[in-house]
């Protein structure tokens, strides 16, 4: 059964690719997680590519790596703003503007609101996703993904760093050890407090507001979606506790951020699906022409022939391939078969997954009450994994005695719920 169109995965990566990257499906429907996890690295993005199948993706990209600043539009140049916009930077940032992509967020009068970042960062990513077979809908900074409150700023704590919107177009990835500081360089006036919120005074409130009157110092409100820190300034107000992810999930797809803009902006989806057709409808172009008239019978019969033979095959591969939905050509369609078949039949006698399924299967055939719920094979490690259920543990052990005469067989932990028993196991050959 075909996944649910209204799902959407989001993918907030980090700032290196060895760092982990966390993903979350959810599904506005149900309103719940459908699938979440974390990744080890960028590496591991093509574990997400049967999750991307179908659904929208959102990538969210690091704070940390994006300036969220604004800069005055000077008179006149509304109209060339985008070729403008990295130049009127020029003196605020130490790289060279050719090399930044300066996405504009939002004009307001004379001012721009935009969002840089390096293109070597946004092609690695873009690269990275686009070997994982991962179409982006949307690439954006997390911070931007959190709540938007109009009389406050929104935190949460994500791996020992914290995440703040302070507005609809301004955002920062703060450390925990200079949060404080950074809280009480901010423009609006700042009473220091306890992460309980406790807004009673402090030197530290005297120093922030410069000589002002206490009675006449409004603290800063931040909302925060994850434990405050202490000793912090600001009056820091607790919101309803939510996984991290689900929030940015849900702030990413409400969001109408995107900096695929400019060398990155995406192409209309007629265009992308037009574009393999192309080089096929000159060539049967030409030869309609040559055949019109003489042969007009014959190329009919045949282009009838054909047609059948296309569906059918196109047929046969959505059966025994259902993770792939477009057929571009049919020389794709061969290149996919003969990939599958290679990767299931294996290089030698002593690999490929069918050799793997031909000794399992007796053992399975004993335990008609067991039943295999996903299977996971791993060419590299040479190991098969499966998910199995059944209503006794004992099945389990059964199962595990027949397997142990061809395979070293783990076992994880077997879970009962309601009436079902189930465990994961692990196969590798004996050495």
């Amino acid at each position: 059964m075909e996944e649910s169109v209204s799902e959407f995965l989001t993918i907030r990566l980090s700032s290196r690719p060895e760092q982990p990257v966390q993903w979350l499906v959810w599904s506005p429907q149900q309103k719940e997680v459908i699938a979440s996890g974390q990744l080890a690295d960028l590496g591991q993005l093509n574990e997400l590519t049967e999750y991307a199948a179908q659904r929208q993706v959102f990538v969210l990209i690091p704070a940390g790596e994006v300036l969220l600043t604004e800069v005055a539009i000077p008179t006149g140049s509304g109209r060339q703003l985008a070729s403008v916009l990295p130049y009127l930077l020029e003196e605020e940032l130490a790289q060279d503007v050719d090399a930044l992509h300066v996405h504009l967020l939002k004009r307001e009068g004379d001012t721009a609101h935009v969002a840089v970042v390096e293109h070597r960062k946004v092609q690695a990513w873009l690269s990275a996703l686009g070997d994982a077979g991962i179409e982006v809908k949307k690439l954006l900074p997390d911070c931007l993904c959190l709540p938007l409150f109009s009389d406050s700023y929104s935190a949460a704590e994500v791996e020992g760093q914290w995440l703040i919107r302070q507005s609809e177009t301004l955002g920062v990835c703060a450390e925990a050890s200079w949060l404080d500081a950074w809280l009480l360089a901010q423009k609006m006036p700042i009473a220091a407090t306890d992460s309980r919120g406790d807004d009673s005074e402090s030197p530290t409130a005297e120093g922030a507001v410069a000589g002002q009157e206490a009675d006449t110092v409004q603290p800063l409100l931040i909302r925060h979606y994850t434990p405050a820190p202490a000793r912090v300034s600001g009056k820091w107000q607790a919101e309803t506790p939510e996984l991290v992810m689900q929030l940015l999930a849900l702030g990413a797809e409400a969001s109408k951020v995107n900096l695929l803009s400019g060398a990155y902006k995406q192409q209309p989806a007629w265009r992308k699906s037009l574009k393999p057709w192309r080089k096929v409808a000159m060539a049967a172009g030409l030869v309609l022409v040559a055949l019109v008239g003489e042969h007009i019978v014959s190329v009919q019969r045949m282009e009838a022939q054909a047609a059948v033979y296309k569906a059918e095959s196109e047929r046969i591969f959505r059966q025994v391939l259902p993770q792939y939905k477009r057929i571009p050509s049919q020389s794709y369609l061969k290149r996919q078969m003969n990939s599958e078949l290679a990767r299931l039949g294996g290089a030698g006698s002593e690999e490929g997954l069918l050799r793997w399924l031909a000794q399992l299967k007796p053992a399975l055939s004993k335990i008609p009450q067991l039943s295999v719920q996903n299977l996971k094979y791993d060419q590299n490690r040479a190991e098969l994994r499966f998910q199995a259920s059944s209503a006794e543990f004992q099945h389990f052990e059964q199962l595990r005695t027949l397997l142990a005469e061809k395979f070293e067989v783990q076992q994880g932990q077997l879970n009962k719920e309601g009436n079902q028993v189930t465990g994961a196991v692990v196969l590798r050959r004996k050495s």
